[in-house]
């Protein structure tokens, strides 16, 4: 998923657009098993890079730029925030979806309607 908010968000079009270090064919295809494994420090700088890049685009993203296309994308700015944000949302309940049937748990989940909790709350209905 943080490859594809990396790439996806902004502009998957761009040439000069750079994979992690880490990153080797296929590493990001479900379809394909690597033998390469990831070490929690690189996953978390990873992270920690596409969202400080995200949180620069976002502060810098004028209204008026979001039906603009970029450089060489056929989609525009907001087409592609909304993909990515409905790409997490799928991932999201597919691992959702996992949980209940492999652990037979309900993961709670704290709505717009429901307040944040102040305190810990449990993981599970």
């Amino acid at each position: 998923m943080k490859q594809a908010l990396d790439l996806w968000f902004i502009n998957p079009r761009d040439q000069e657009f750079q994979e992690p270090s880490f990153h080797e064919k296929d590493l990001n295809n479900l379809e394909v098993l690597s033998d390469r494994r990831l070490f929690r420090e690189e996953i978390n700088q990873y992270f920690d890079d596409v969202k400080k890049k995200i949180f620069i685009y976002l502060s810098q993203l004028k209204e008026e730029l979001l039906l603009e296309f970029p450089h060489g994308c056929e989609y525009c700015r907001f087409t592609l925030i909304l993909a990515q944000f409905r790409h997490l949302h799928t991932h999201m309940g597919m691992i959702m979806g996992f949980i209940i049937d492999d652990e037979n748990l309900w993961p709670s989940v704290l709505g717009l309607e429901m307040p944040f909790p102040e305190e810990g709350y449990s993981k599970y209905m």
